[in-house]
């Protein structure tokens, strides 16, 4: 029985791209297309002994293409909720946040159920902090999803212009489920993805990091490592069902 997995993209991207990412499509005109030959990628890895079923959700919030995006992949480009959020608390990004947890309870709802989420960067933050909303908000239910996978993700934050993210408070103790936290040795954000998985359960969390920056990388080595504990996951998720 494969893993049925939810999953998000990053911030000003969409759908497609984050396909792109995770069949190790290069995007054209990058130096790396102009040096490899052609991918597998994660996703045709964890297909090729039924291991997950990937499903995907686009964000719904017109957005500028993330770093990195601009020239390579194709618009529009879209975010889950409106991105970064601000250190002043605003009303309307507090809403839109909230809006975009009702649009992950619909996607269970009406096209689950899922075993679990899988977010790259901005989606992983979503996921994150739609777990832990729904942690605090129904403590006594079982969480919507059993397991999820952040890559290159950071815990819910907020930051201005020019400064660093700064992680949100009182986010301890509420991701109880299975997790695989993936972080790049080269990503500038490799702290904040460490710190995310430190708000896991570490009994039952795995920390992998590969060797690129804040991408998914499609060679063969990293592929092998990140999908190995994939598959470890869904090992211990689907056995419990």
């Amino acid at each position: 029985m494969p893993l049925k997995l939810l999953c998000l993209h990053g911030w000003g991207t969409n759908t497609k791209i984050l396909q792109s990412q995770l069949s190790a499509v290069l995007p054209v005109g990058s130096k790396e297309a102009n040096q490899l030959t052609k991918l597998d990628g994660l996703m045709a890895d964890l297909r090729r002994d039924n291991t997950v079923i990937f499903h995907f959700l686009e964000g719904d919030v017109d957005s500028i293409p993330g770093p990195g995006i601009s020239g390579y992949y194709d618009g529009p480009y879209y975010s889950y909720y409106q991105f970064p959020r601000s250190i002043s608390n605003n009303e309307a990004e507090g809403e839109s946040m909230l809006d975009a947890y009702d649009r992950l309870y619909e996607a269970v709802d009406e096209e689950g159920p899922f075993d679990g989420v899988l977010g790259f960067s901005h989606g992983g933050t979503l996921a994150a902090g739609f777990l832990i909303h729904h942690a605090k908000l129904y403590p006594q239910e079982v969480p919507p999803f059993r397991c999820a996978i952040f890559v290159n993700s950071l815990p819910p934050f907020r930051m201005n212009p020019g400064e660093d993210p700064v992680i949100d408070p009182d986010l301890e103790g509420y991701i109880n489920i299975p997790t695989v936290n993936i972080g790049g040795a080269q990503d500038a954000l490799l702290e904040y993805s460490l710190a995310l998985h430190r708000l896991c359960n570490p009994s039952t969390s795995t920390w992998v990091v590969h060797s690129k920056g804040h991408d998914i990388p499609g060679d063969k080595n990293n592929v092998a490592s990140m999908a190995t504990a994939i598959r470890k996951l869904a090992v211990q998720v689907l056995a419990v069902w």
